[in-house]
């Protein structure tokens, strides 16, 4: 990202674009400036510092990870800072509705929180503030390191080392010329105790290994060691050959292979996990599916990349009221259905049977009587009603 600077010419101020130097020696304006806040509590200008000329170039340079800590080093001077895998660095985007946390000594990390400071808009990352807090997340650890600042920077290991460091002491004033002359003269082992007396009381712990005693016994050859019946032939040839190991161990596999245990994204366990993520090659083990993603938690397994894996928190899911209420109609039809098809299946109830009366008998007319008589003479007995006649 460019950065413009105001340069005081003779016919006023022009402005011109800032530049800072890679490891290389290039000249580059795609740079950062970070301000970092020290510390759990609310930001403070007292506790405030900026980090000048950040480039992701010396970020990817230094792969050991000490390159943020040793900016945070110099910028918190003359205070202290604890070793670099001691601290964390939070930061919260834009409108995000959760933290990111960040190790300094992860160079990926580091790289891809520039990648995403990189999409901010100028005058918005000017004002992005970034936390360096503890591990621990405890607010009553330290975050500057009250011990005395370290006066030893690398290891000891070698005659080589220890003669350099002398003599920068005898430049110092700390070493006498003496004393420098009588350590050319010594052997190894009595140079590793002069130096290591010379080392400060607070840093002789990191340098333990100047008077540690040694394993001096004589390492015996492989063809010895079987002559000596203390390996077999198989484990001599697995030690000649390492690669007829492997391949002689896959042919005495049998299937099902024993599928390895993994380290855990979620709670941080060793060799627990087997579950894999659906979008990268992390793992989670049973306890923390069951307790993330089932049970009361009403969670899709498809946001464990989203949430622990990139580590974005939880997403902001808005409310479809028209899914809603297709939603709920759909219940209530299928239940309808449900109860119309259980109506059906029950048997119908017992009810009582009803006979009906029989329909009495109409009476004929004296007419209809009389004429009757006409025609057939006598007394006759009617078929509807059984009447008799007269």
């Amino acid at each position: 990202m460019a950065h413009l600077v105001k340069k005081k010419r003779y016919l006023g101020c022009l402005w011109e674009l800032e530049t800072v130097t890679l490891p290389g020696g290039a000249p580059t304006t795609d740079f950062q400036h970070w301000r970092i806040s020290f510390g759990m509590q609310k930001p403070r200008s007292s506790k405030t510092k900026v980090l000048r000329g950040i480039t992701k170039e010396a970020i990817e340079a230094d792969r050991s990870g000490g390159y943020l800590h040793k900016r945070l080093l110099q910028a918190c001077a003359p205070q202290n800072l604890y070793g670099q895998d001691y601290y964390y660095l939070e930061y919260r985007m834009p409108e995000a509705p959760f933290t990111v946390r960040v190790k300094i000594d992860r160079v990926d990390q580091v790289a891809r929180a520039y990648d995403e400071f990189k999409t901010i808009p100028a005058k918005i990352q000017r004002r992005l503030m970034l936390k360096l807090i503890p591990r621990s997340l405890n607010p009553e650890d330290p975050i500057y390191d009250s011990r005395p600042a370290k006066t030893i920077k690398t290891q000891l290991k070698n005659r080589a080392a220890i003669t350099r460091h002398l003599v920068d002491l005898y430049l110092d004033g700390k070493y006498k010329l003496k004393d420098l002359g009588k350590c050319m003269d010594l052997t190894g082992s009595e140079l590793r105790r002069e130096a290591y007396q010379v080392v400060p009381v607070h840093e002789r712990p990191d340098h333990e290994y100047l008077v540690a005693k040694r394993d001096r016994s004589k390492k015996r050859t492989l063809e010895e060691r079987y002559m000596r019946d203390e390996i077999t032939l198989t484990e001599y040839n697995d030690m000649k050959d390492p690669d007829r190991r492997e391949r002689r161990l896959a042919a005495e596999a049998t299937y099902p292979l024993p599928e390895p245990l993994y380290t855990c994204v979620i709670c941080g366990k060793d060799a627990c996990a087997q579950i894999p993520c659906m979008e990268c090659n992390n793992r989670a083990c049973k306890d923390c599916m069951y307790e993330k993603f089932h049970g009361e938690v009403d969670r899709p397994y498809v946001l464990m990349h989203h949430i622990y894996c990139l580590k974005l928190g939880e997403p902001i899911l808005h409310e479809n009221k028209f899914a809603k209420k297709r939603a709920e109609e759909k219940k209530r039809e299928k239940e309808e259905k449900l109860r119309a098809l259980k109506e059906a299946e029950s048997p119908a109830p017992a009810t009582e049977l009803i006979v009906a009366a029989p329909r009495p008998a109409r009476r004929r007319s004296l007419k209809a009587i009389s004429a009757a008589a006409a025609f057939g003479g006598g007394a006759k007995t009617s078929s509807a009603g059984n009447n008799t006649l007269f």
